[in-house]
This record gives structure tokens, sequence and C-alpha cells, in this order.
């Protein structure tokens, strides 16, 4: 499959698009850029690389040196940064370096004002992928989780090379001439990939030397298959976010669905809006139904956030949110919400108290729990809930209460998301 099959027959169109290419210097991303740079003629689009310098091994700086003489003849801006020593974990430290990678892959991405964000994984990754996945889990989406097109913080990526292989590219290299780096690390027995590239890969294509075509064709299928799944997960309903911290749904939406249809549908959503692959007891997250609504949320430890002032027109943030209290209409800014009181008045904001009462307009107090439930919000997500004091009474509690004494003179304050 040449690379313009693959934007021909994905419809990606680039003419006039920014396309950054995540290049290490290796064969694969050398053959890429390559590729895109004799490409680029007829596409008409602009090429760009950005290069990511772990500082792990003794010739990363040949890298940097090989990729900056490349870009230079072929006119490509290239994007340069190294991994601080002082950073670098003592513990887990691969997991940290591909976080740390993507972290500024995507920044470059966002900063340059790219359409797409390219990697060089190829077929022989892509069925790597898939056995170690399968070792591990046994779970099919894990297997398929190496996608040719995807998105990652927000930019789109693009995987070209998954329909060749490891061979094509090094025979593209030496046909045209392209220089490379090969990763060390790569040739040792330490990690399960590698000795799956070493010794259990080659055994199975030689059982079959159509293999890297048919893990393509399984990764297609499903692609399809979890495409159907996710349409009729859409049918039911979107999830709405709630409060930052969680996710709800109508409990009818999920009615005709069985628990392990439930289940499924569950580790779609985590995998979606947490990107965090589950088992059936879904991890770390938590799945309740309150007041004939589902919530979905992340389990975690909550610290009380103390009550403190706040100043008009000034942000302040609480639980991770910015805010900003203001007595003016902002079109710009999202609004949580709006009461009316005294002007000129000294607010404070935290959370509620548990126990607080909450003043009614004919003078009877009711009790907050009770409102809250009124409102479907569980107990366990109360506390995400800002209330803001005036006077050491609260005058508005997100999504449950706002003051509703009538104050002659009185002023309309708001509260937007800053």
């Amino acid at each position: 499959m040449k690379i313009a099959d693959f934007f021909r027959e994905n419809n990606i169109n680039v003419t006039d698009k920014k396309l950054l290419v995540a290049a290490s210097s290796g064969p694969d991303s050398m053959a890429l850029l390559d590729m895109l740079k004799n490409l680029q003629d007829n596409a008409h689009f602009k090429l760009m690389a950005a290069h990511f310098n772990h500082q792990l091994r003794a010739d990363s700086e040949e890298e940097s040196k090989l990729l900056k003489k490349y870009c230079s003849e072929n006119h490509v801006p290239l994007f340069i940064a190294k991994w601080p020593k002082e950073d670098q974990p003592k513990v887990g430290i691969e997991a940290a370096a591909r976080h740390a990678r993507y972290a500024f892959l995507t920044q470059m991405a966002k900063e340059n004002n790219a359409d797409y964000l390219l990697t060089a994984h190829h077929g022989d990754d892509l069925l790597e992928n898939i056995l170690l996945k399968f070792i591990r889990s046994g779970n099919p989406e894990e297997m398929n989780s190496l996608q040719m097109i995807g998105k990652m913080h927000g930019i789109k990526l693009l995987r070209p090379l998954l329909g060749y292989s490891k061979a094509e590219l090094l025979q593209y290299n030496q046909e045209y001439q392209i220089d490379f780096v090969i990763d060390s690390t790569n040739q040792a027995d330490e990690t399960m990939r590698n000795r799956l590239r070493h010794h259990v890969v080659p055994l199975l294509k030689k059982e079959n030397p159509a293999l890297i075509r048919n893990a393509l064709f399984f990764s297609q299928k499903m692609d399809e298959l979890i495409d159907y799944v996710d349409e009729k997960n859409s049918a039911m309903g979107q999830l709405e976010s709630f409060l930052n911290v969680a996710y709800r749904i109508k409990s009818e939406a999920l009615s005709q669905l069985t628990e392990k249809e439930r289940i499924f549908f569950w580790q779609r959503m985590i995998w979606q809006k947490y990107h965090r692959r589950v088992n059936e007891n879904l991890g770390n997250f938590v799945v309740m139904e309150y007041q004939n609504y589902f919530y979905l949320y992340k389990k975690q430890n909550i610290l009380e956030v103390r009550k403190q002032e706040i100043n008009l027109n000034q942000p302040f943030v609480f639980r991770n949110r910015k805010m900003v209290l203001s007595t003016e209409r902002k079109t710009d800014l999202k609004l949580i919400g709006d009461f009316w009181f005294k002007p000129d008045t000294e607010f404070s904001m935290g959370e509620l108290v548990p126990g607080s009462k909450l003043l009614l307009q004919n003078g009877h107090h009711v009790k907050a729990k009770k409102k809250f439930a009124e409102n479907a919000i569980p107990l366990a997500l109360r506390p995400f809930c800002l209330a803001i004091y005036a006077e050491n009474e609260p005058v508005f509690v997100e999504k449950i209460y706002q003051n509703q004494n009538w104050i002659k003179n009185g002023k309309h304050y708001f509260l937007y998301n800053s």
C-alpha cells in the first residue's frame, strides 16, 4: 500500500494542510518523512517534523544531528526538545518517556496549528501490539489500540504506515539512500516486545508470510465492529458532563440493556471519556444510580475546601475549576448560575458545610440535603458543588439553590467559568 493510498482510501484531503511528523531518526520515521516529502509536490501540504530527545542513550545526539541535516537539506521545519535528566524517574522510565514525548508532540502540533500528527508505526508494530495485548489481557479492544486514525489530546493522529512491513521500510531507505540511526536498545531481549520480535514473529511469518496483512485486516474488522457498537451506544443518548468531575445519563436510556451490555457500555464510556481500558469491575471508576440517573466518576480522595474570600471580577479556583463572580453579563464566558443580593457585599466561597440549611422565600429553611436529592445529586458529588456565602449564609449553591429573598435595590450576580 503506497502512502498516497492511505490518504485516498481514508478520504483524508491534505491539500493546504499542515502535517507534523513525529521523527526519531530511526528507519521507520525517516522513511515516513521522505515519503511525505516526495508526496508534497502533488498534494501541496506543509510538512513539519518534531523530535524528542530522551537523553537515555549515548547516541541520542546523533539522532538529532541526522534529523537536522535531513530537514535542513529538504527545507522541513524541525522542532526539537530534550527531556531534562532531573525529570526522569528511576522507576517506570519507559512509560514516563512515552508520556513526555507525546506531551511534547501534541504541544508542538497545537502551537504550530498542525492539522494532523503522524507517527511511523508500521505493520510489524501492529502485529507485535496484537500479540502483546493478547498475552497480557486478551481484551480485543486493547489488541486494537494501534489504529490508523485516532485522536490524542484533541489532535488528529494518523499512522499511515500500518500497511507496510519493517522490511519494506528498510528496503525503501536503501533504495532512496535515506540515512537513519538504529536504536541499540531494540537489539536486547529484556522486554517482551523485543522477545516477540526476535523469536516469535519470525516463526509465525514462516507459517504465513502474509501475517502483516492479516494483522491489518484484523485491526480494520475490529474498527468496523467498534464503530457499530459506538453507533448503538450513541443512540441511547449522550453522557452529560457534570461538575467537571463526573458524567451522567438518564436511567431509562439504559433500561433495555442486560447487565453484561451495561458493563460493556461503561467500559466504552470510560475509554472515550478518560482514555482508560478497564475490566468488568471497571477498575478505579464508580457507576452508581441515583434519582433516575446513572453517574460515572473516578474514585478519588476528596479534600475539604474551606471558605475563602473572593472579589468581584477576579478569577478564583474551586476544585481545579477556574471561576469568576461578576455583576456584568459576559457572553464570552459560560454561565454557571446567578442570584440577587445586596450591592457592595463581601463574598466568600467553598463547599457547603454538611447539615446546612437554606433560606426560602417564605422565611422558612430547608435542609440542603433535600435540595440535593431533589436535583438528583448523589452524596459523593455534593462536595463538588460550589457554595457562595454572604454574611456567613449561603446565597448560592451550584445546581440546587440561589438566594430567594427580595432585596430592594439588589444587584444581579453572575457566576461564570473563567
